[in-house]
Parts: C-alpha cells; structure tokens; sequence
C-alpha cells in the first residue's frame, strides 16, 4: 500500500481469530481473519469500537481472510455502523470474503459500500449532499 500506514496493533490473537487495527492515512481499518461466530462476538464488538474510538472518518473492515461469517457477525458490524453513523463516520468493507458476501447476499444486507481492496476502500469518498 503507497498510503501512510501505522504500525498494527494486534487487538485478538487466537486460534481462530485474528484482529488488528491500523491507521492509514485519515482511515482506521480493523482487520478480521479466522472465524467470526458467536463465541467470539464480544471480541469483534470491542476492536470495532476501539478503532471508532479513534475517530476517524471512514472506518475500513478488512475482511478477506475471514473464513466463518455468521449473522450474529452480521449484527456487530450493523452496531459498528449505527455508532459510526452517531459519530459521523462512514464503515466499508474492504474485500471481503466468499463467507462474508454469502451473508450479505443472503440477507441482502446492501448497507456497506463494498470494495473489492483496501487500497479502494480506504479511498471511499462520501456523495455530496443535495440540494
């Protein structure tokens, strides 16, 4: 990636988890690798809301490594979204997964602009208000 990029921090490390947050340029993206289920719901709720913690405004959730995506999973992104609403900050998804878009398809959960790359999605421009 050619943008800033500070170091990671690693929020989850576990057999079947991996979480990191990172700034890149104005952008925080949280990246989530493993399984997302119930179990370890509460541990993806917190480093999203460490990373919006942060203030930034577009937060960016890499998901191409994830392998399990559950709708419970689907759930804590849409409370990540509704907060970042309330602070003023934008959420997309940066590649996600064949797990993760078989979800959003199913569910058809069209509420995150989706980028096939984080270099796109860190790039995530928000529409001019009409007027």
């Amino acid at each position: 990636m050619t943008a800033y990029r500070e170091h990671a921090e690693r929020v989850c490390s576990e057999p079947d988890l991996r979480i990191e947050i990172t700034r890149t340029g104005s952008a925080v993206v949280c990246s989530l690798a493993g399984d997302l289920h119930m179990d370890n719901e509460q541990q993806v709720r917190d480093a999203l809301s460490q990373a919006l913690d942060r203030g930034p405004g577009l937060l960016a959730v890499e998901m191409s490594a994830v392998t399990l995506f559950t709708c419970s999973s689907l759930d804590t992104l849409l409370t990540a979204r509704r907060r970042a609403d309330a602070d003023g900050a934008v959420v997309v998804l940066a590649a996600p997964s064949p797990a993760v878009r078989r979800v959003l398809r199913i569910t058809e959960t069209a509420v995150f602009p989706v980028y096939p790359s984080l270099e796109q999605a860190v790039r995530h421009r928000r529409p001019s208000p009409r007027v």
